[in-house]
């Protein structure tokens, strides 16, 4: 879920600060904190999913989804906090 968040983030980054700029409103920080707790939301399902007596390998699986999951989540805090301090109308 997060490498699908993160992609989608990123293209309405590219979209959404012309909306911003126009309306004066702040819909690319919303967009990015949003898709942050979508992101966070399939960290805690691939943690519920590692179970200890799952086999070696999908605890491997599980625990590597919630790196990865958490590693996008990072990069879409940062890309919120840049659309707070950005308003989009900079060129």
């Amino acid at each position: 879920m997060a490498p699908g968040a993160w992609a989608i983030n990123t293209q309405l980054g590219q979209i959404l600060p012309y909306v911003d700029c126009a309306n004066s409103t702040g819909w690319t920080a919303v967009a990015a904190f949003a898709a942050t707790v979508l992101a966070l939301t399939g960290v805690l399902i691939s943690r519920d999913d590692g179970v200890s007596t799952a086999s070696r390998t999908k605890l491997f699986i599980s625990r590597l989804n919630v790196l990865l999951g958490l590693t996008f989540a990072f990069s879409l805090v940062l890309q919120g906090a840049a659309a707070l301090l950005l308003s989009g109308c900079e060129r």
